[in-house]
């Protein structure tokens, strides 16, 4: 009895023991099943994630170009290189010599890497029994050019991978800086950002059922070019009139717009302050200029700043001021177009007039007498075109201020345009009506002002300045055009010719004088006005000026803003105003509307060059022709293929002018070294270049009181390192005479 008993206790125990068992099998197994259905797919993807995270790789789309209206390149953007590596994958190898390699490598290749520093990532850490950088994912170096990723590639490194990244570059550095800006923020950049701004591609891999890879690559898709109405040629002589006027007379600013007052193409926009589009922190008198360079460093972050911040700014949109006279021809203008006044009208000017409690000056103090409407405007008299806003009234002068856009925006497709200030119609008293009139005491921009005075000449219609007039897409399609738009008509064609022609006269016998070309008929208006507090004797010059007079297809507007120790009749805009509109003539080979010797002096007095397309070519070749042609050139970058050049095929330019070759190897080309420019210095300095630069030397000629005028290989031209150079010497004086021959043989 006492067995059985004892055997029922020892079934039941089991019984007991197999249930807990099958229990913890049973929540096991539930707990699996559950993971396995409610997170099993998130899991899996980790896991293969996890193996495969490498390989998921974005590839930057090039942000689209900026074009001028020849497609010379302004702003382009290239495919470079990021190089990464994977200390995962080299700690997994664990094999000495090839880890050895890669970071020997890449320290040849890049001083600045650290091999101690490449070593640290692949170390065990004794806390966490992990390396140091536990990733598949190590960013080393951005920015890689292509050829030096696919010298890398050939060497099959251990471990290093490369993302293919976009770098943005400005061939022409300085060129239109402000127009074109940067950052995607500032100018054309900022303005079409969305449009240039392009799709990433990725490369990853997929898993295809249990097991089955593929590789899936998705290629990215470019951003669109912009097309400019910009013409490379004219933005130089608009910047160099600039640049050479504030170098005169130290100013604020020194501006200057060329436009088509037809259709508001802007051919030109220069102000002064230009910076390098390629570092725009870094200002370009730092490297010229000791005292500045010593200002800059005591200057605080915050100071820093504000200064970049202003020499950023396109004053041509975005800063205002009393424009002055050249504002007279818009009242005559509405005095026209309203009837209260006609082109036969005459008024009295006893070099001053009474308004108010107030005397106003004319700048004739003995007065000019008896003027009509066209002298009023010739000789830029106060008191007439007061006496014309008064009878044109308040009502009526502020309604033209508002019909010639100003107080408004024009809407030019650029960032940061501002919208001046006007006085209120019930603040037109009679002070502030006479003042305006000869365009003191509001503010407004130089494109409104020029936008303003091309409805003026163009038959009556304010046009709404454009900088962009294509957009084109990675495919070559033109998604989007920009032609003239008609804002609205402001006066009569009737009115606006009686303006055009009258304004001859400012140029042949008035204020304007000093901008005549001789054989060209030019429509002008000058303007000094007084800027802000009166006691401060600050001042702004402008002139308007627009050719042919009969049918002006140019206007340009030139600002001197706040010179310092401002003299009247010293500082002028007369002489950029004629520099400019000469190297236009010149440029496009302009008929003289009258025929005098004057007139073909400037239209055949120096040879223009039309460019041959030179790319695909050889340097050799083509360094021979340009100095055939007169030009001189600079190259950009290693080999003696052409890809590139400044200006391109077709453009023409003057003899003498600079040439920008980009080159590039060829497939199978040898030259690693490019040969320096000698020619002009002297035997010593020739060889010390030479040298340092790793060539041999030869030479002809004497090497005392010598100059070198001839190399071979030209300048530019890539060959083998420690490759021989000629050069050929001449006395100084027989080199000046050489010097001066050619001169003349180019001209």
């Amino acid at each position: 009895m006492r067995r059985k008993t004892r055997g029922i206790k020892a079934n039941q125990r089991f019984a007991f023991i197999l249930f807990v068992f099958m229990v913890i099998l049973t929540v096991l197994f539930g707990r699996v099943l559950y993971w396995k259905v409610v997170h099993g797919a998130e899991f899996e993807a980790a896991a293969k994630n996890q193996q495969i995270n490498r390989y998921d790789l974005v590839n930057a789309a090039n942000r689209g170009s900026i074009l001028d209206r020849n497609e010379q390149v302004l702003a382009v953007s290239t495919a470079v290189y990021n190089v990464v590596l994977d200390p995962l994958q080299l700690a997994e190898e664990d094999d000495a010599k090839k880890t050895k390699q890669t970071f020997d490598t890449l320290c040849e290749y890049f001083p600045d890497l650290n091999y101690e520093d490449l070593e640290y990532h692949i170390t065990k850490n004794q806390e966490t029994g992990k390396i140091n950088t536990p990733t598949h994912w190590k960013y080393l170096v951005k920015g890689v050019e292509r050829s030096v990723k696919e010298e890398l590639e050939k060497k099959k490194l251990l471990g290093v991978y490369f993302e293919q990244s976009s770098k943005r570059s400005y061939p022409l550095k300085t060129l239109a800086c402000h127009l074109i800006g940067f950052n995607n923020t500032w100018g054309l950049e900022g303005y079409y950002n969305d449009e240039m701004t392009g799709t990433p591609g990725r490369s990853f891999i997929l898993y295809q059922g249990a097991d089955k890879v593929t590789y899936q690559d998705y290629e990215a898709q470019d951003g669109d070019t912009i097309v400019t109405t910009l013409d490379y040629n004219i933005q130089q002589y608009a910047e160099q009139a600039v640049k050479e006027t504030m170098e005169a007379w130290p100013s604020e600013n020194v501006a200057a717009i060329v436009m088509n007052p037809n259709t508001g193409e802007i051919y030109a926009m220069a102000s002064a302050d230009t910076f390098d589009l390629n570092d725009p922190d870094e200002p370009t008198a730092l490297a010229t200029d000791e005292t500045f360079k010593e200002t800059w460093d005591a200057m605080t972050d915050q100071e820093k700043s504000d200064y970049l911040n202003t020499i950023w700014r396109n004053f041509c949109v975005s800063d205002t001021y009393e424009p002055g006279s050249i504002y007279k021809p818009l009242v005559v203008a509405a005095a026209l177009e309203e009837g209260v006044i006609t082109k036969n009208s005459t008024f009295n000017c006893s070099g001053k007039i009474t308004v108010g409690d107030r005397d106003i000056n004319c700048h004739l103090h003995s007065g000019h007498g008896t003027l009509s409407v066209e002298e009023i405007m010739a000789q830029s008299c106060n008191p007439g075109v007061i006496q014309i806003a008064q009878k044109l009234g308040a009502e009526k002068f502020y309604k033209y201020q508002k019909e010639f856009g100003f107080g408004q925006k024009t809407g030019i497709d650029l960032p940061g345009e501002a919208e001046g200030i006007l006085h209120a119609e019930s603040q037109l008293r009679p002070v502030e009506l006479a003042t305006s009139s000869f365009g003191q005491t509001f503010n407004c921009t130089s494109i409104q002002m020029a936008t303003a005075f091309s409805a003026l000449i163009n038959g009556g219609n304010l046009v709404k300045p454009y900088v962009v007039s294509q957009i084109v897409d990675d495919d070559g399609s033109v998604v989007k055009e920009q032609t003239a738009e008609v804002v609205r008509k402001v006066i009569s064609r009737k009115t606006s010719d009686y303006i055009r022609t009258a304004l001859k006269a400012t140029v042949d016998h008035g204020t304007g004088k000093k901008i005549a070309i001789h054989g060209y008929s030019i429509g002008c208006k000058t303007g000094t006005a007084e800027q802000g507090k009166r006691d401060k004797k600050n001042w702004t010059l402008t002139h308007m000026a627009y050719f042919p007079a009969e049918n002006p297809q140019y206007l340009v507007f030139s600002v001197i803003h706040k010179p310092q120790g401002y003299e009247d009749g010293v500082q002028t805009t007369a002489t950029m105003t004629k520099q400019i509109m000469e190297n236009i003539i010149k440029y496009k080979n302009l008929e003289p509307t009258e025929e005098t010797e004057e007139a073909a002096a400037l239209n055949g007095g120096k040879t223009t060059v039309t460019m041959p397309d030179y790319t695909d070519s050889s340097i050799y070749n083509v360094a021979l022709d340009l100095e055939g042609k007169g030009l001189t050139y600079k190259v950009v970058g290693t080999g003696n293929t052409i890809t590139n050049q400044v200006p391109k095929a077709g453009a023409k330019v003057e003899a003498g002018s600079e040439v920008i070759l980009y080159v590039a190897k060829a497939e199978g080309e040898a030259g690693t070294a490019k040969v320096p420019n000698v020619v002009g210095k002297s035997y010593t300095e020739a060889v010390k270049t030479l040298s340092d630069a790793g060539f041999e030397v030869t030479f002809e000629g004497e090497t005392t009181n010598s100059t070198v005028t001839a190399q071979d290989p030209k300048y530019g031209v890539s060959v083998e390192a420690d490759s021989e150079v000629k050069i050929t010497l001449t006395k100084k004086e027989a080199a000046e005479e050489t010097a001066e021959e050619l001169k003349k043989t180019t001209q």
